[in-house]
């Protein structure tokens, strides 16, 4: 308990510098940014990066990413940088933002990802298999919209997700605490819906010191998806997960770009 109790303050501790690191690289992004409404709520919105240059008619590749922060905090604007390596690649990269507590549970938050994917699809933009991505949260909700193509393909996509990037994601709910807040979400439990598993590539990440979320939830999902690779952080926290999406130089900012690459068509050229 103690040694959580540190490893959660550690981590907490660093998100200052973290967010700086991520101020500097946003200011350094180039990239077509618009923002689109899917609701009414003033949450209800997400970001489209798009490589510059291209003409919304271009037949780009798509990724979804989705935000950290406890399902509670956080914004798609503060983690822009994660889009990179996709953008690197010629994706277009949606940011969702959504509904939050107090008011609004885990069931409004998933409904709301799911508005997010049939609002793009209705865009008329032309849609492909999608790569999706999370940090934390992010990471549970990107886990569990991966696991439901049938929600892409009602929603009008070809196909659902052929390959998901999960950073310190929360992928056994049965691990959080309160417990008995979070057992009322089974449904919506990574672990419990693996059905759909094998039909696409996962790659995880996560430090073995996370304070936030127990390296046990990648490694039990790992057991459970025996193709899954699991990179592992010796003794890293909750937000060395995440340092890739601001830091090149990152240890592991290379197997991700290459994960990314690896199923992604070469990008067309500019219009």
């Amino acid at each position: 308990m103690l040694r959580n109790i540190k490893r959660s303050l550690i981590d907490v501790l660093q998100l200052p510098t973290y967010w700086k690191h991520g101020r500097e690289v946003r200011g350094r992004m180039s990239c077509s940014i618009r923002r689109f409404a899917y609701g009414p709520h003033p949450r209800q919105y997400y970001l489209l990066l798009e490589p510059e240059g291209f003409a919304p008619t271009a037949p780009l590749s798509w990724a979804f990413y989705l935000h950290g922060g406890a399902w509670t905090f956080g914004t798609p604007e503060a983690f822009r940088p994660a889009a990179r390596p996709w953008l690197a690649q010629g994706f277009r990269v949606v940011l969702p933002s959504y509904r939050r507590p107090p008011r609004y549970s885990l069931p409004s938050i998933v409904a709301d990802c799911k508005s997010v994917i049939a609002a793009v699809a209705a865009s008329g933009m032309p849609l492909s298999p999608p790569q999706i991505g999370g940090i934390s949260a992010g990471g549970h909700l990107a886990a569990l919209m991966a696991l439901h193509p049938d929600w892409w393909t009602a929603a009008g996509w070809p196909a659902g997700p052929d390959r998901a990037l999960l950073c310190a994601a929360p992928l056994n709910l049965e691990l959080l605490r309160p417990g008995r807040l979070f057992r009322r979400y089974a449904d919506h439990d990574p672990i419990n819906k693996l059905h759909h598993a094998g039909s696409l590539d996962w790659l995880l990440l996560h430090g073995t010191a996370d304070g936030m979320v127990d390296y046990r939830h990648s490694t039990s999902f790992a057991l459970r998806v025996p193709d899954a690779r699991l990179l592992t952080i010796p003794e890293g926290g909750h937000l060395d997960a995440g340092r890739w999406t601001y830091d090149d130089r990152d240890p592991y900012a290379g197997a991700i770009a290459d994960f990314i690459r690896s199923a992604a068509p070469a990008p067309p050229g500019p219009a």
